[in-house]
């Protein structure tokens, strides 16, 4: 009978052969500790900046004997400086597993973070960095991915920045992934609002794709936050709308609304604006202007009883405005009062459609609010106006 191969199968192994080859791959290792045994037992006695020389000749005798023996050996480094030069030697002979796995060892996450730098800083001199970092954010867990973060800061390279570019680019398919969303807080950090343009396309395909849409507009929002106690300049300002805008423009309207809403807060009105034919792409007139419902409503108490008013009008805006309440409230109180006669509850409440009004919005908006009225115990009349046209 011919001997199988048990590195050309391709088929899962039986529950005889298994253990067979865990002990193989035992013995192997044994073997490689014992081949390099001289040297792996310097390298675990140094210390210091001699810990990566011995490292590199363990590394030279056998890359296997020195994955198993790094965690050993890095105990004597002792220092970031030597524990930078050790992750070197790693890094250039891609023993990379260890090198990822050393920053949970570190006990002073100050220290993490000034070995996790020093690495990144050797981008600019060794691609093979590059690659390291680029390998760990498919062969880590999220928090051990984390723990890099200083070295994709520090890693100043036109390659790396590519990858972190494509990767802000092809968001996953999913609204939160931790290890993206790091890629996506140091991109943003190293390029500040020069991100946004990436960011945008990153949130469309998002949009698409149930991806991180809602995450990526905050990075946007963060491209361009001010230092602390300063104001966002008008530049940066106007480099976010732009980019907010047209990304909108390109997505589906419950996502372009997000975006519009988001405008607004942050008192860029006439953006919002903009947006309002992407948002409502069924209810735009041909001159370009919007429809919306309004009520002015008149209470009264009319000798014992709860008396009201409304007052109905459409409003027509030419799509200057996202927000119409300051602009419809004195033309919609104008109206000649109904119960001049009675005990007036004070200056008429003046409600807007939420909405530009579809085919049958008018009816349905003034018949919600017949209803919270009845329900409230008044006797509820519905008055015609004549239409409100805004500027």
């Amino acid at each position: 009978m011919k001997r199988r191969s048990l590195e050309t199968r391709h088929y899962p192994l039986t529950s005889e052969e298994y253990p067979m080859l865990l002990l193989l791959s035992a013995l192997m290792g044994s073997d490689a500790n014992a081949a390099c045994e001289k040297q792996v037992a310097a390298a675990k006695k140094a210390k210091g900046a001699a810990v990566a020389p011995a490292f590199q000749k363990v590394v030279s005798c056998d890359a296997k004997a020195a994955k198993q023996n790094f965690p050993a050996i890095m105990q004597g480094a002792g220092d970031a400086e030597s524990l930078i030069a050790l992750s070197m030697v790693a890094i250039d002979a891609e023993v990379w597993n260890p090198v990822w796995e050393m920053l949970g060892k570190i006990p002073d996450y100050d220290a993490r973070d000034v070995v996790a730098a020093g690495v990144g800083d050797q981008c600019g001199e060794n691609e093979t960095v590059v690659k390291f970092l680029q390998a760990a954010y498919f062969g880590l867990r999220d928090i051990d991915f984390a723990q890099w973060d200083d070295a994709m800061v520090s890693c100043k390279t036109e390659s790396f920045d590519g990858w972190l570019m494509e990767t802000v680019q092809n968001p996953p398919a999913k609204q939160y992934d931790e290890k993206w969303a790091k890629v996506a807080e140091v991109y943003v950090e190293r390029k500040g609002a020069d991100s946004l343009d990436s960011l945008a396309i990153g949130a469309q395909k998002a949009a698409g794709n149930g991806g991180p849409f809602e995450a990526i507009l905050a990075l946007m929002d963060a491209a361009v936050a001010p230092d602390l106690g300063e104001d966002i300049s008008a530049d940066d300002q106007a480099r976010l709308e732009d980019a907010l805008v047209n990304m909108a423009k390109g997505l589906p309207p419950e996502q372009a609304r997000s975006i519009a809403d988001r405008l607004a807060n942050a008192g860029s009105e006439g953006a919002a604006a903009s947006l309002l034919p992407a948002i409502y792409p069924d209810r735009v007139k041909s001159n370009g202007s919007f429809v919306y419902g309004a009520v002015a409503v008149e209470a009264a108490d009319c000798d014992g009883t709860l008396n009201a008013v409304l007052h109905t009008a459409e409003v027509t805006e030419p799509g200057n405005r996202y927000i119409l309440q300051d602009d419809i409230e004195s033309p919609m109180r104008a109206f000649k009062p109904k119960l001049s006669k009675c005990m007036s509850e004070g200056d008429w409440t003046v409600i807007a459609s939420a909405e530009p009004l579809g085919s049958d919005g008018m009816d349905d908006f003034v018949s919600g609010l017949e209803a919270q009225f009845v329900e409230k115990g008044y006797e509820v009349k519905i008055k015609g106006e004549k239409g409100v046209t805004l500027d």
